[in-house]
């Protein structure tokens, strides 16, 4: 999982979203015909997409990456891990298997609860993420980190729906 072979297969920076009649959602109708959580749920797929095919380069998907991601501020058991990022832990699982066989993680017995796991990134699995975090970024388009208010009305759907106990 070397970077420098991983950064030669990764596609280059996306240009700035253009505000053509195609783009402009004030002025394309079939914008007009989705509901807010429609398009919602369909722009969340294509970035997905789009993050899942630059990171195939490194060998990880976007699951993976949100996973590493949950582990950088330290060892979770899966449970915690799920909760933290928001999936079932079931299909936690799959995804913590296949980074574990890729040395990006470890899982050990928790020394409290021996039926539990500590999941940790290992130092593979921090330098993976710091170059996962920069093919995904380089892997949208250059102009969507200024969007701010989209940032903020993203940020209180996710507040919304923040249930205690769902995941």
């Amino acid at each position: 999982m070397g970077t420098e072979k991983s950064r030669q297969g990764a596609p280059g920076r996306v240009p700035r979203m253009s505000q053509g009649p195609d783009t402009n959602p004030d002025t394309n109708p079939d914008t007009k015909k989705w509901r807010t959580d429609q398009l919602l749920s369909m722009a969340a797929r294509v970035v997905e997409r789009r993050k899942d095919q630059a990171l195939a380069a490194l060998g990880l998907t976007h699951a993976a990456v949100i996973a590493l991601q949950g582990l950088a501020g330290g060892p979770l058991n899966q449970e915690q891990l799920a909760r933290r990022i928001a999936v079932q832990s079931q299909s936690l699982g799959k995804v913590l298997g296949r980074l574990e066989e890729a040395g990006l993680v470890t899982r050990t017995k928790d020394r409290r609860d021996r039926r539990q796991f500590s999941v940790a990134l290992t130092t593979s699995g921090s330098a993976a993420l710091a170059t996962a975090h920069q093919i995904e970024r380089d892997a949208l388009p250059e102009d969507l980190e200024g969007w701010t208010t989209l940032q903020q009305d993203l940020a209180r759907i996710l507040a919304a729906f923040e249930v205690p106990g769902r995941y």
